[in-house]
């Protein structure tokens, strides 16, 4: 019998199930095989996705000056990872949990995590409307102002600011504001989250992680292979909050609705810059975030544009043009929030979902999305994150705003 080949089953530490040898795919359906194959790559992906995440904190170790820099740009990803990863562990169907490896996880801070992953969705945040998050930023903001600002002689406040900027190959790639936000970072407590311990609630994070590792069943101990420091280019810089909004977006916007779209901005520049240098041996787990990353930019777009019907400026024509884009409005097409669905939740519950071991990400984007392929999807994002990011990069200020 002929093992099938494809880029998941190379890799060391991917096993396919005994089903899977000798044949290229399972059909679909309600066959026990089927459901073994379905739970057999749920495994997988959760498995190389917790990796990921491993790899770039050890690496992140590594990494010199840069190294605080990078779980503020990334940890919202490591923390859904974490969460989804914790619901599959613990699923009722044996073929996808594993109650041995779910009675390991601490599950003390599983409040704080589930809201830092609700955070990744951005506006399309179930738990909180449009105003909330909105509301919360400018708490936020306000909270960030108070603290750093007026605390020197008055004719040396010019230099004071109340904002950090990461760029990352010269674009910017997250703010300190949208990290606070994310991560329910205190900036009058900087040793808690969300009221808590920091220590022991990222200690949790990190051993939910170890755990999540173990899951396809490899037991080599994860190490750091990613040279951040080197390929990475991320510089700071501080700004103070009154000046540097006046020069973004339109002037009738609130400075906690811009701090939204530097938030969706530096994410879309992370995925650019800074995500493809941790991409090697982990090429879908990096897909999967993307795509992620993408969705939910595009959604929270268009809800702010909802909100500003009769905005004629060249910044707003502008993101309705890409938004119109035939391969934005594939990302966004029903199949394409069935592909961000597989990306964010491990186990796959749909009988009719056939898997491809030879395929990346077995076939899944390919079975959600018939007449699509990983390969064009993969591409689609690629192309849509880059024009996004570019336009809101340069969107600048009208005269005049509706």
């Amino acid at each position: 019998m002929t093992r099938p080949r494809g880029r998941n089953l190379d890799r060391p530490g991917v096993r396919a199930p005994p089903c899977c040898f000798g044949i290229v795919m399972i059909v679909a359906g309600h066959d026990p095989y089927a459901s073994e194959l379905r739970g057999w790559a749920a495994r997988q992906m959760l498995a190389e996705d917790a990796r990921w995440a491993m790899d770039v904190v050890l690496s992140a170790r590594q990494a010199g000056d840069i190294e605080g820099a990078i779980p503020l740009l990334l940890g919202h990803h490591f923390v859904r990872i974490a969460h989804e990863g914790a619901i599959a562990l613990g699923s009722s169907n044996r073929h996808v949990g594993i109650p041995e490896l779910a009675a390991l996880l601490s599950e003390q801070y599983t409040a704080i995590t589930a809201r830092a992953r609700h955070t990744t969705k951005l506006l399309d945040d179930t738990k909180k409307s449009y105003d909330d998050v909105l509301l919360d930023l400018e708490r936020i903001l306000e909270a960030h102002h108070n603290r750093l600002t007026g605390n020197t002689f008055r004719w040396a406040r010019w230099v004071e600011t109340d904002i950090g900027l990461y760029l990352c190959q010269g674009r910017l790639a997250g703010a300190t504001l949208p990290s606070a936000y994310r991560l329910g970072l205190d900036i009058a407590n900087t040793d808690t989250v969300s009221g808590e311990d920091l220590r022991a609630v990222t200690e949790e994070w990190g051993g939910t992680l170890a755990v999540l590792g173990a899951a396809a069943l490899d037991g080599s101990t994860p190490s750091a292979t990613i040279n951040l420091e080197r390929r990475c280019e991320i510089t700071y810089r501080n700004r103070l909050s009154s000046r540097y909004f006046p020069q973004r977006f339109e002037f009738d916007f609130p400075d906690s609705l811009k701090t939204m779209l530097i938030l969706i901005e530096g994410d879309l520049n992370t995925a650019l810059t800074l995500l493809p240098n941790t991409a090697a041996g982990y090429e879908q787990a990096v897909f999967r975030i993307c795509t992620i990353t993408l969705y939910h930019s595009l959604t929270a777009l268009q809800r702010i544009l909802e909100r500003y019907p009769s905005l004629d400026t060249a910044g707003a024509r502008g993101l309705r043009d890409v938004l119109a884009d035939a391969p934005t409005r594939r990302v966004l097409s029903r199949e394409g929030r069935q592909v961000r669905n597989r990306c964010m939740h491990y186990e796959l519950r749909d009988p009719t979902v056939g898997i491809d071991p030879s395929l990346p990400m077995f076939g899944i984007v390919e079975a959600v999305y018939p007449g699509n392929s990983w390969q064009r999807f993969e591409r689609d994002v690629a192309s849509v994150t880059s024009r996004v990011a570019d336009h809101l990069g340069g969107w600048k200020p009208a005269k005049h705003c509706n």
